[in-house]
């Protein structure tokens, strides 16, 4: 019969952990799919050597004349895909026995999401689970309204997708470095595609010192602030998404306490405006409405929330309310003490 599944890992190098991350997929209890495995024109040959030691007929090994990074090679594989579903593996990271049969009979079972991810364990670099990642989306309120606030709502090391989705919305742009799965991720849910996050743990995300996610943090929470600002601009006017964009990353201007409460005032509207504006455009139920209020009031705080019954106070009362019920915005204050202290110290070792 003929497979509906590719599984694709690409790989650069990848030694000594692909062995697990490959045998993990041959040993998985769903046995009809096709396994592509790209390598990137790794410059260790004995990755080539190694993979071609496997006589698995499901291996499709393909290699690149030249390097073409991630995403190009993920758009390389969607273009020679032929089946309906892909299951993605990274090098490092090992699929549990049932990854891709409960991933594909929930895609199946549920034709109006485009792409689920599972719960994750992370292991250290000897194989040892240090933490579990759990959280759940019911609807498209909870995909969309993460990546309103520049977070990612779900986790690509596990995902699962329809190959026509991807293809659709055109596949992964390298433009968006160190942030390609945030950015596709954004790209799915402003264009009204639904994903899950299946309540069963079925990876184990390999975390070591060469992980991107460590090395290249600074590059990834820049480039996601971008994606942010694009994703608020497909429903706001551009010149407002990126004010937004900066107060929902939880960021207020150093500016005097009155334009400062301008500035949040003006940002609540601006909020407000952007959800009614979704509400029009994606056509949301009144379930998914009430999901995405929920999903960004529960980041922002009560302080935003209740903003039109205290903004005429004063600016001082505003304040110390706006403060208390809004916590995580007193990171502009300890980031602003925090220069104020370094600046201190160098004018300290100045004079010495």
């Amino acid at each position: 019969m003929k497979p509906k599944v590719t599984v694709l890992t690409t790989v650069y190098n990848g030694l000594p952990h692909l062995k697990s991350a490959i045998d993990s997929t041959l040993s998985q209890s769903y046995t009809n799919f096709e396994y592509m495995i790209i390598d990137d024109a790794s410059p260790d040959e004995s990755v080539a050597k190694f993979i071609e030691s496997y006589e698995d007929p499901r291996i499709n090994f393909i290699k690149n004349d030249q390097n073409l990074g991630v995403s190009e090679t993920i758009n390389k594989a969607l273009s020679l895909i032929t089946t309906p579903y892909v299951v993605r593996l990274d090098q490092d990271d090992i699929s549990l026995p049932n990854r891709i049969e409960d991933q594909i009979n929930y895609l199946e079972s549920n034709p109006n999401l485009s792409i689920v991810c599972s719960w994750e364990q992370t292991i250290d670099s000897e194989g040892k689970k240090i933490r579990n990642w759990k959280k759940s989306i019911n609807n498209y309120g909870e995909f969309l309204g993460p990546v309103l606030l520049g977070l990612c709502p779900i986790w690509h090391p596990s995902i699962a997708f329809r190959t026509q989705a991807l293809s659709d919305i055109g596949g992964f742009n390298g433009k968006y470095i160190r942030a390609e799965d945030f950015e596709v991720t954004a790209r799915l849910a402003t264009k009204r595609h639904g994903a899950a996050i299946l309540q069963n743990y079925h990876l184990l995300k390999r975390e070591h010192e060469q992980s991107q996610s460590i090395e290249f943090l600074q590059d990834q929470t820049d480039m996601s602030a971008i994606i942010q600002k694009e994703a608020i601009a497909k429903f706001l006017d551009d010149n407002e998404s990126d004010q937004l964009a900066r107060f929902l990353r939880l960021e207020l201007d150093n500016a005097s306490l009155d334009k400062k409460k301008k500035q949040v005032i003006y940002n609540y509207n601006l909020l407000i405006n952007m959800i009614e504006n979704i509400n029009e455009k994606q056509k949301l139920d009144y379930q998914e409405k009430a999901t995405l209020k929920k999903v960004i009031f529960s980041r922002l705080g009560l302080g935003v929330y209740l903003l039109p019954f205290y903004k005429i106070l004063p600016t001082f009362v505003f304040f110390c309310i706006f403060y208390f019920l809004s916590p995580l915005y007193l990171n502009v204050i300890h980031k602003l003490l925090s220069r104020i202290y370094n600046r201190f110290k160098e004018l300290r070792y100045a004079f010495k």
